[in-house]
């Protein structure tokens, strides 16, 4: 009898240590540095995908479903490189001219349902486009550059620009740049720009450019 109680003892010992380690290795699994482990491989995934931006490509954000935005499409044109054709292209959502020098002047043909109230912010290249939606828009924002409000003059010409500005090049170096288009205190679409040394597209072709265009 003592030798099948000693068995038993045994028996119901190993259970016991085999069930503690199971029941450890099940709360690691949950444990905080391994979510955060997650979390993180997460939002690298978001941060490549978002990172994917196309140039001269409007992306249309922070709208209602049926809810189309204010400005619907966009030409811009630049007035150092490039034919007149080349920069008087139709307004569109993509293929849109999105290769600048620093210093040049950059002009804006949007198709709009309102003449007034639209606003462009330039930041440096964000890959986290949400970055945008979460947070106060301002000169203090981190990566801003400028703004311009976009407005039709009633009394010009039909084809006429309805604002422009130029990136200074001893203010702000080459590189990547977010243009950030805001209504009503609200951000509507966000397009990705690349901006060049001074004088760096001099003597490009049309066809030169469009290759830029393509990142």
């Amino acid at each position: 009898m003592k030798k099948i109680a000693l068995i038993l003892t045994a028996v119901i010992a190993l259970f016991s240590t085999v069930g503690c380690k199971n029941g450890a290795n099940g709360n690691a699994t949950n444990s905080p540095d391994n979510n955060a482990g997650n979390a993180s491989t997460e939002q690298v995934q978001d941060t490549q995908v978002q990172d994917t931006m196309v140039l001269g490509k409007l992306y249309f954000v922070n709208l209602k479903e049926g809810e189309k935005p204010v400005m619907t499409a966009l030409s811009l044109s630049g007035n150092r490189s490039g034919s007149t054709e080349f920069n008087s292209q139709p307004a569109a959502t993509e293929g849109i001219r999105s290769v600048f020098e620093l210093s040049e002047w950059v002009e804006f043909y949007p198709e709009a349902s309102a003449n007034t109230g639209i606003k462009v912010m330039v930041f440096k290249h964000n890959a986290d486009q949400g970055f945008y939606l979460n947070n106060t828009l301002n000169e203090e924002t981190p990566g801003y550059v400028q703004q311009l409000d976009l407005n039709k003059d009633p009394d010009a010409e039909e084809n006429a620009h309805w604002g422009s500005f130029y990136l200074h090049h001893e203010e702000v170096e080459p590189g990547l740049y977010d243009f950030v288009f805001i209504y009503d205190n609200k951000v509507f679409a966000t397009m990705l720009t690349k901006f060049y040394k001074n004088d760096e597209l001099s003597g490009k072709s049309d066809s030169d450019l469009e290759k830029l265009m393509t990142r």
